[in-house]
């Protein structure tokens, strides 16, 4: 790794950190502080419990949101550092880098909440808290072994990060290449656009269901989530290879999408 690569992937994992760091604790003002208050005023403060309030934050949802908002601001540091000497290919290497690195941080410490504090609090074993995440499908796919699917859990969530990560970097150096007229237009229309995509779909669907054969396009999603070939799919037991792998090369082609249009942005005046 160059000396240029690694300080400008310090300097977006640093700038990345504090607005974590921000984001937490607006989480713990709304989870903590307005409870609190709302306790004082109604006069139900022997009801107002610090734990609990604690104990139920949305971690997950918080760093799946800021994953996704960290890949999309794009611009403004690209601006900074090819003012400053930085190649679009080093910034675009650094990007990666600290998404990798904050990918990893976010599943640790979620890990360490979901598990040292939220699962304890409601009284759920580590196995029951496994098999109420989105792996609960793939939760005894490595046998008994707990700590083998809690680590397998975490990777599958790590890849699924990046993989927001890495769509938010797509989404915002796309926008990043349009004016400011035509980013609003983009973030207004695409939208729009993809809902009547998905109710025409769905009417076309509905309106001729006695004449489409779905079975194909069933097999092949069953595929891709785990489903075994042969006898019943029970949950828990789903093979995660095929979803580990369809992550990957989502990761690749948004990825590749991503390294595409970093290539393509300029300084605007």
């Amino acid at each position: 790794m160059s000396i240029k690569v690694r300080n400008t992937t310090r300097y977006l994992l640093t700038e990345q950190l504090k607005m974590t760091g921000w984001s937490v604790l607006a989480l713990f003002a709304v989870f903590g502080v307005l409870p609190l208050l709302f306790a004082l005023i109604t006069g139900n403060i022997r009801q107002y419990s610090p734990l609990g309030n604690f104990a139920d934050l949305s971690l997950g949802a918080l760093f799946f949101m800021l994953i996704f908002i960290v890949g999309a601001l794009t611009y403004d540091n690209f601006k900074l550092f090819i003012q400053n000497g930085i190649s679009r290919q080093t910034y675009f290497q650094a990007r990666v880098l600290a998404l990798l690195m904050l990918s990893g941080f976010f599943v640790i410490i979620n890990a360490i909440y979901y598990y040292g504090i939220h699962a304890p609090y409601l009284h759920w074993s580590t196995n029951a808290a496994l098999m109420k995440t989105a792996y609960s499908m793939y939760g005894y796919a490595l046998g008994s072994h707990i700590w083998l699917n809690l680590l397998a859990s975490l990777f599958f969530n790590w890849i699924f990060y990046i993989g927001v990560g890495l769509t938010g970097m797509a989404c915002g150096t796309l926008l990043a290449l349009f004016g400011k007229w035509a980013k609003t237009i983009l973030i207004i229309a695409t939208p729009i656009i993809g809902v009547l995509i998905i109710w025409v779909l769905i009417v076309i669907m509905t309106r001729n269901q006695s004449n489409y054969n779905y079975t194909g396009l069933e097999n092949f999603f069953k595929f891709i989530v785990g489903y075994p070939s042969h006898g019943e799919a029970k949950n828990g037991y789903l093979n995660p290879i095929m979803p580990f792998i369809t992550m990957l090369i989502g990761c690749g082609i948004i990825g590749s999408l991503a390294y595409l249009f970093n290539r393509k942005l300029r300084i605007r005046n």
